[in-house]
């Protein structure tokens, strides 16, 4: 039995909810509480790192867990003790206790965001044009959680404060929750009664090489979208544009990342590993060229809407290749490791980045990375017709 739409809505609509305040929310909450406990935003926005750092830790033990189908258990487990620990950070009274909740808050990022999201749809569809559309379709509730939750929160914590303003996202964090009780849960519990009993199998190694190879293109990316993150904006600065005009222009990198998820549900029939996998690296490395030899402000716009479409494309890639190459039975790990390489990626960019933008500056810094980027195209390619040869 297929999974139900309305159980697929609210995985998706979780993984807005769940993106929203886990992961979006900090970049608003820093000031608030750096004046609270009278220190610098470095300090307070070490807490978040420290979480980031656990739940890449933590990907491949999660990833083997589901792959032994604890992917719901692992959802509602972390789900609930996020919702404890997001009221805990709410009643903290100094730095301590903040980094001791955003370490257990890591933890819980590990179980409840797209690689857990990821894994369960991977496992409830067997074919694969129904499993894309799946992808896409959670992956664009997901890519609103900026722009519901960045205002969402700026707002509450303007008019509520920012301990209030964490006692209201905890309950909507809860009717996230429900949500999943609701219409997920008994989706895939029907599903499972459904399907014939799973054959007891020792999971299949997983070869070191073709990780890596899978891997690299993945975390590049990844790498290159920190940069541009972290880069950006001082680049403009620095270059006599407003500071306003400068964070709008980075605005588009999230907003841009729906297109591409959009039209690629709506696409389904025509969609090819060869062109998932190197059409976003391709529109990427476009994107950086155009940051690396554009000063304009329309310039800008441009590379980072472009940049913007890719990225949204290589969120929906990953997890439907994965499970071609590795098997179903393996994605899990598979991504876990991935994701592992990708969260190291996203915490070491913006520091790499910024020491390079320093020492060459933005053009030299972008323009490598879109080499880069050109220089993976053939093991984009390569991983692709593995696809080919490989179906579940």
């Amino acid at each position: 039995m297929p999974l139900a739409r309305p159980a697929i809505a609210a995985l998706g609509a979780s993984q807005c909810v769940f993106w929203g305040i886990l992961y979006y929310a900090f970049a608003v909450l820093l000031v608030p509480i750096g004046s609270t406990f009278n220190t610098s935003a470095t300090v307070v926005a070490g807490a978040f790192s420290l979480g980031l750092a656990v739940s890449a830790v933590l990907a491949p033990l999660v990833g083997r867990w589901l792959d032994r189908g604890h992917g719901l258990t692992l959802l509602r487990g972390g789900a609930m003790g996020a919702a404890g620990l997001l009221w805990l950070w709410s009643q903290i009274h100094g730095i301590a206790s903040l980094y001791a909740v955003w370490f257990g808050l890591g933890i819980t990022m590990a179980l409840v965001l797209y690689e857990t999201a990821f894994a369960i749809l991977t496992r409830a569809i067997a074919d694969n044009a129904d499993r894309l559309r799946a992808l896409a379709s959670v992956t664009v509730f997901g890519g609103l959680a900026s722009t519901i939750f960045l205002p969402l929160v700026g707002a509450g914590v303007t008019h509520f404060g920012w301990r209030t303003t964490l006692q209201l996202l905890v309950a909507i964090w809860l009717v996230a929750v429900l949500a999943i009780e609701r219409w997920l849960a008994p989706s895939l519990q029907r599903s499972a009664l459904a399907a014939p009993p799973p054959t007891p199998a020792a999971p299949a190694p997983i070869a070191t090489a073709l990780l890596i190879q899978v891997s690299a293109p993945f975390v590049l990316a990844t790498f290159a979208t920190m940069a541009v993150t972290t880069v950006l904006i001082p680049a403009l600065v620095a270059e006599g544009h407003a500071l306003t005009s400068a964070a709008s222009v980075l605005s588009m990198l999230g907003i841009m990342q729906l297109p591409g998820r959009i039209g690629l549900w709506r696409g389904i029939g025509r969609i090819t590993a060869p062109g998932l996998l190197l059409v976003p690296l391709l529109l990427q490395m476009f994107g950086l060229g155009v940051l690396a030899m554009s000063a304009s402000l329309p310039g800008a716009v441009i590379g980072v809407a472009v940049i913007g479409l890719g990225a949204g494309l290589h969120t929906v890639a990953r997890p439907w290749v994965v499970p071609q190459i590795f098997g179903v039975q393996s994605a899990g790990r598979a991504n876990g490791a991935i994701a592992r390489a990708q969260g190291i990626a996203r915490a070491s960019g913006p520091l790499m980045a910024v020491a390079a933008y320093g020492q060459f500056g933005r053009q030299a810094v972008f323009g490598a990375l879109a080499l880069c980027l050109l220089l993976c195209c053939p093991i984009a390619l390569a991983t692709a017709q593995r696809c080919t040869h490989r179906r579940d």
